[in-house]
């Protein structure tokens, strides 16, 4: 299979063993010695052939593998003093969101000086603190979901009022490697496809408010792609090609979202993680079901540019209610024969409802993408879903 770049937000790289590059990329920066960013999980598959590859290069490793679960700013500044204490001019990171936010946010301290990550937490209001860039930072996906390796968007909680946070600071370049994600858990799969997914649908969904072809191109692509390879890549884990249509389809809903933002899903998604400390899959395939049935009254005009990249007709004149019910009745399918959980499986209380349509009532989002939706029909959705 053949190795592609696309120039766009910045650099990526696709293709079967495109993680052999990395060595030699780093050396076009005159990198010596890099902080290799895992998680616990990642290390044993995956950071013995990176150290080697980086050591071909003449470059040096230093491995960091407290990437676990929701980056946190104390994940954050443990590996900036550790990058400090052993004279770091680069960073690599395998993994999803957690490695790659995580590396993300260690660049972003460096590069500014700051002495603690909650600095520059400043979240929407504040997307202008620290505007210094660390480079390199190569970031290697190992699952197809939060598109990170390419955006220059990052989550990381905020130690100060334990609230999950939007920061900016872009990677460098963004290595997609399938191989990597042959090793994903079942699970795993199911739900970094549902979050990839979500950043396409949910990016979609914001293109009257936010006109941006670039993003339809990508939103577009994005779905479609997941529709190919999801339940391939699920049902039979090393079936390569579904691989590269999964991590093809997260990379380019990493850069839809960073031209556009992501709307309803994951702001129902961001509550859950703060208050039940869920994966962001977990919660994001939640937010999931509530957008795409929110859309089949109350925002048909999405449905129909979402339709044809799922495959379901929608003629000019077409019902787009009944439109609208057949992708979410896709969405509720796919979810349900991967075995992804509703809230009452998770274990959130029906009556949490309220506090949901409440904090997504007053989520900053809404000052970046001007399209709010009816927060009546979302309650009314989200009590629909519950038990779903």
């Amino acid at each position: 299979m053949a190795t592609w770049k696309v120039h766009d937000l910045h650099d990526a790289i696709y293709g079967v063993d495109s993680r052999k590059q990395t060595g030699e990329l780093l050396k076009g920066f005159d990198a010596k010695k890099a902080l290799l960013v895992v998680g616990p999980n990642i290390r044993p598959l995956y950071a013995d052939e990176m150290v080697g590859i980086l050591a071909d290069a003449g470059i040096e490793t230093v491995i960091y593998e407290k990437a676990e679960g929701e980056p946190t700013g104390d994940m954050v500044n443990l590996g900036a003093k550790i990058a400090r204490e052993n004279g770091i001019d680069s960073i690599v990171a395998i993994g999803g969101g957690s490695s790659c936010d995580t590396a993300k946010m260690i660049g972003k301290v460096l590069a500014n000086n700051a002495e603690r990550a909650e600095d520059l937490l400043g979240g929407y209001t504040a997307l202008n603190v620290g505007n210094n860039v660390f480079k390199p930072v190569i970031l290697l996906s190992a699952t197809a979901g939060t598109g990170s390796e390419v955006s220059y968007g990052l989550m990381c909680e905020n130690m100060d009022n334990l609230k999950k946070t939007f920061c900016i600071h872009p990677g460098t370049i963004g290595i997609i490697d399938p191989v990597y994600h042959i090793t994903q858990p079942k699970d795993i799969t199911a739900c970094c496809g549902m979050d990839s997914l979500a950043h396409s649908l949910e990016s979609l969904c914001n293109s009257v408010a936010m006109p941006n072809m670039h993003a339809d191109m990508y939103c577009k692509e994005g779905i479609a792609a997941t529709v190919k390879g999801y339940m391939r890549a699920y049902e039979n884990p090393e079936d390569i090609e579904a691989r590269m249509y999964m991590a093809y389809a997260a990379s380019i809903g990493g850069s839809a979202i960073t031209l556009r933002k992501t709307n309803l899903g994951h702001a129902i998604s961001n509550v859950l993680v703060d208050n039940f400390h869920f994966s962001h899959g977990v919660a994001v395939s939640v937010g999931l079901v509530a957008q795409v049935l929110y859309n089949v009254e109350n925002d048909t005009h999405s449905s129909s540019l979402i339709a044809p990249c799922m495959g379901i007709p929608c003629p000019e004149g077409a019902d787009l209610v009944a439109v609208g019910q057949q992708i979410a009745d896709m969405v509720i399918d796919m979810q349900k024969k991967t075995g992804v959980k509703n809230m009452k499986e998770l274990g959130v209380p029906r009556e949490f409802v309220e506090t949901i349509t409440d904090v997504v009532s007053k989520d900053k989002k809404w000052a970046i993408v001007p399209n709010p939706p009816k927060f009546d029909k979302v309650r009314e959705i989200l009590y629909k879903i519950w038990d779903l």
